[in-house]
């Protein structure tokens, strides 16, 4: 659970069925996966390994919404 609250890139043989349990239920009481912290909002989305391999997998319903405004953003830049 310590690698889940307080790294940014996590080791994921640390990390047990118990604690993306209990990580997940922190999220959604305090919505730190959805942008501006707010309920019903778009999940963050990052391209960092905690994202990609931990929060993203946890939350398959909402992945998605908004994604194509994200990645648009991303690409205009280049």
């Amino acid at each position: 659970m310590f690698e889940l609250l307080t790294r940014k890139s996590v080791d994921r043989r640390k990390i047990t069925t118990d604690d993306l349990k209990k990580y997940k239920k922190i999220l959604e009481l305090n919505n730190a996966h959805l942008n501006d912290y707010q309920r019903g909002a778009d999940i963050q989305i990052t391209r960092g390994s905690k994202y990609r391999y931990v929060i993203a997998p946890l939350f398959p319903h909402i992945r998605r919404r908004g994604i194509e405004n994200a990645l648009r953003g991303q690409w205009a830049k280049y």
